[in-house]
C-alpha cells in the first residue's frame, strides 16, 4: 500500500469502526452474517489489509448499513490529488 491510499483507507476504516460501535455489532456476529473470516474483518479493522470492494459491501449490508454510508465520511480528496499527481478530467467548451 502506498502513503495516500493508506490515509484513505485509515479513514475508511476508521468510520467504518464507529458505525459499527454505534450499531453494537461485535466482529464474529458480522463475520458470520456476511459469511466471512472473522479474521478477514479483524484485519481490515486493524488496518492490516485493504479488502476488495465486494466484501466492504458484504460488510455492510451484513452490518445494516446502505454502502453509501459506509463511504460517506470527510477525507481531503484535494489533497490526495495533488500528493498523488493525480489530475481531473473534464470537458473543455
Amino acid at each position: 500500500m502506498n502513503t495516500i491510499q493508506d490515509k484513505y483507507f485509515i479513514a475508511l476504516t476508521d468510520h467504518l469502526q464507529k458505525l459499527l460501535e454505534f450499531k453494537s455489532i461485535e466482529v464474529a456476529e458480522l463475520a458470520a452474517a456476511a459469511n466471512l473470516d472473522r479474521r478477514q474483518i479483524y484485519r481490515l479493522l486493524n488496518k492490516e489489509n485493504v479488502p476488495k470492494l465486494s466484501t466492504l459491501i458484504r460488510i455492510s449490508l451484513a452490518a445494516g448499513i446502505e454502502p453509501k454510508e459506509l463511504f460517506d465520511f470527510k477525507f481531503d480528496f484535494g489533497t490526495y490529488m495533488k500528493d498523488n499527481k493525480l489530475l481531473k478530467i473534464g470537458k473543455t467548451k
